[in-house]
């Protein structure tokens, strides 16, 4: 990224944190946590950071400016100390992250490659550089058919922390990452303790992990009633949801063994919640801050209400910059859609965008800012 550019969207930044400070509160106590920040492009994360107020964190944003800000699941003792042992972690929100590659393909339409060998580059997937052969650098830009199918895995995971784990609504934050997918941070008192171990079975439960599938295809062929039903956890979850597909114990009973099997493949698949096991077992993990901007994109990690989910739209909505006709050179750039219009295809233009899709397109890496 040229210096230019860089400057361009550290102007930017400072105008919606200006514009935008009131919004950006971090969660409680904030003397407590960790706050960890990407100031420049391409460098490290700068982290063990504290503040002792919220008018200390408004102040260092609006000095620092940050490309990326981060704050702690965690409650720490000594949130500063660069030593993790040392930290004295009291206790830690629960944090889904459900990421839109994960859960729908990319198309060839929407990505670009780079070769930073020979400089060749163009729209689609390509593994490696036709030119010189060297592996190539792929920028998949998230369309809004892959964040719909997101939105919906982020429902089904809302919807078991409610019924099976009895997660309260108000005790459930859900966000628009701002890039690539869904945050949902949970905060109910019984959960902050929960410890590594105890979040892995909560993994296990999501993913649908452990399961013997011979072992349960044996129990649904002898067709065991709901209240016979001496399963738990994950088998349990099948088991209930089989049977209901399936109507009766009898049709499980009489039904081919192979009639089973699929179904209960196909139950599996239906289940699944897809979310990223790392992130939620990880008690030190940093995450990003509600309401900041994404650097991978230029787009503000947006706090949806829940009954505000289903006709949720993060291009339009999690936008945080005008209008405002601005040059880019354009190296390449699939066709995009934000902000209500769609741009593109670019290859080697100059081209007048709106500031927000300027900065995008600066922030993926696919052109250069070239004045206004």
């Amino acid at each position: 990224m040229l210096q230019t550019s860089l400057e361009f969207l550290k102007r930017e930044f400072f105008k919606y944190y200006y514009e935008n400070i009131s919004r950006l509160v971090p969660p409680e106590p904030i003397r407590s946590r960790e706050f960890g920040f990407f100031l420049e492009k391409g460098k490290g994360m700068f982290r063990h950071k504290c503040f002792n107020s919220l008018r200390d964190f408004h102040e260092f944003i609006l000095n620092e400016i940050p490309l990326d800000i981060y704050v702690s699941a965690a409650n720490y003792e000594d949130p500063c100390n660069r030593d993790m042992s040392e930290k004295k972690l009291v206790n830690a929100e629960l944090f889904f992250d459900i990421d839109a590659e994960s859960v729908a393909a990319v198309s060839e339409e929407e990505s670009a490659w780079i070769c930073q060998k020979c400089n060749q580059y163009g729209i689609g997937l390509r593994d490696g550089c036709p030119s010189c052969g060297a592996p190539t650098e792929l920028v998949r830009l998230v369309s809004e058919k892959q964040l719909n199918v997101a939105l919906r895995e982020t429902e089904k995971l809302i919807h078991v922390l409610r019924e099976d784990f009895g997660i309260a609504p108000e005790n459930m934050r859900v966000f628009y990452s701002g890039n690539r997918g869904y945050h949902v941070h949970v905060n109910q008192e019984d959960f902050l303790n929960v410890t590594g171990e105890g979040r892995r079975e909560i993994i296990d439960y999501l993913l649908i992990q452990g399961l013997d599938e011979k072992e349960l295809l044996n129990f649904l062929k002898r067709g065991v009633s709901i209240g016979g039903v001496s399963l738990k956890g994950v088998k349990r979850r099948v088991y209930m949801r089989v049977l209901e597909k399936a109507g009766s114990v009898e049709k499980l009973k009489t039904s081919k063994r192979e009639t089973v099997l699929k179904m209960l493949e196909g139950i599996v698949e239906e289940l699944k919640v897809r979310i990223d096991p790392v992130v939620t077992i990880d008690m030190h993990r940093l995450m990003r801050m509600p309401e900041s901007i994404n650097s991978s994109s230029g787009m503000v990690k947006r706090r949806i209400r829940l009954e505000d989910l289903p006709s949720f739209k993060p291009l339009e909505e999690a936008i945080a910059f005008g209008d405002e006709e601005t040059c880019l050179k354009v190296k390449i750039a699939p066709r995009f859609r934000l902000g209500g219009r769609t741009f593109g295809p670019f290859k080697d233009e100059e081209v007048e965008l709106p500031a927000y899709a300027a900065v995008y397109i600066v922030c993926k890496g696919l052109g250069e800012y070239a004045g206004r």
